[in-house]
């Protein structure tokens, strides 16, 4: 469990700190107060964005966490059957395994959606630079 706590929260902090910026950079690019000059810098600070494997790794390790703590709280039952069939010590186990799994899918389903949200806004913000680029470079010449 505290696992995918950690997960969780380095996903939701890497999330919220790339929305930021995306949106910053836009809010910049379509009031107009970036130069020309500037352009080329929104560009490799676009490429720093595209790199959002490690939150798409917690969404996808979030759920696999969740099957381990449920593999775990069934092994933790069966254990408690075989020394005596102690009730406590059964629902102790079956209440990790679901508790576990509904933790890796709650982390997982909304931080899918969000994931594809930002990319989407990242791509968004690449063609718009890109378009920009190439009209600075049609005034240019």
């Amino acid at each position: 469990m505290i696992v995918l706590a950690a997960v969780s929260l380095v996903m939701t902090f890497l999330l919220v700190e790339r929305f930021l910026s995306v949106n910053a950079q836009m809010r910049g690019f379509q009031a107009g107060r970036i130069t020309p000059a500037e352009l080329s810098d929104i560009t490799v600070r676009c490429q720093g964005l595209r790199r959002v494997g490690i939150i798409h790794a917690c969404i996808v390790i979030a759920p696999l966490l969740g099957l381990l703590g449920t593999v775990t709280g069934m092994i933790d039952t069966f254990t408690s059957i075989l020394g005596g069939g102690d009730v406590r010590a059964m629902s102790s186990g079956i209440r990790k395994a679901l508790a576990t799994t509904q933790l890796g899918l709650a982390i997982a389903a909304p931080g899918l959606m969000a994931w594809h949200v930002l990319t989407r806004r990242i791509e968004k913000l690449e063609l718009l630079v890109k378009a920009a680029l190439l009209d600075n470079q049609e005034t240019c010449v």
